[in-house]
């Protein structure tokens, strides 16, 4: 009987153990730019919706959104766990930055990369 609740435990208690952003040290740097400021919404609606599609309907995964001081942040989540994988600041200022956590090492990020660059080429700005 006590088995059965050794590995929910586990779970819970490994679940704690996530990095937040905070984590600076946690989480890396995978791509970066700079859109137009008036780009902005169009940029954000563009990683919401292709980070939503970016697992197929047999995992769960959660997308949040966030206004920060500095502008928005696009996070996903694992649903049953609540690891933090990855995460996209959009700066009032019109940089751009995706970063990846420690914590994704074991789970395919790569349609969030596909859909940042994605989005990035389509509202890049053009430099001047």
């Amino acid at each position: 009987m006590k088995k059965l609740f050794i590995i929910p435990l586990s779970i819970i208690l490994a679940s704690c153990a996530a990095p937040t952003r905070t984590d600076t040290d946690e989480f890396f740097v995978v791509d970066s730019g700079n859109i137009a400021t008036d780009k902005i919404p169009y940029f954000i609606d563009c990683l919401t919706d292709g980070f939503n599609k970016a697992h197929s309907g047999l995992a769960n995964f959660e997308v949040r959104q966030s206004i920060r001081a500095t502008g928005y942040r696009i996070e996903t989540y694992t649903g049953s766990l609540n690891y933090l994988l990855v995460s996209a600041d959009v700066f009032n200022d019109g940089k751009v930055v995706l970063n990846e956590s420690s914590a994704a090492g074991w789970i395919n990020t790569k349609g969030e990369k596909d859909t940042f660059s994605t989005c990035l080429l389509n509202f890049n700005k053009l430099e001047d």
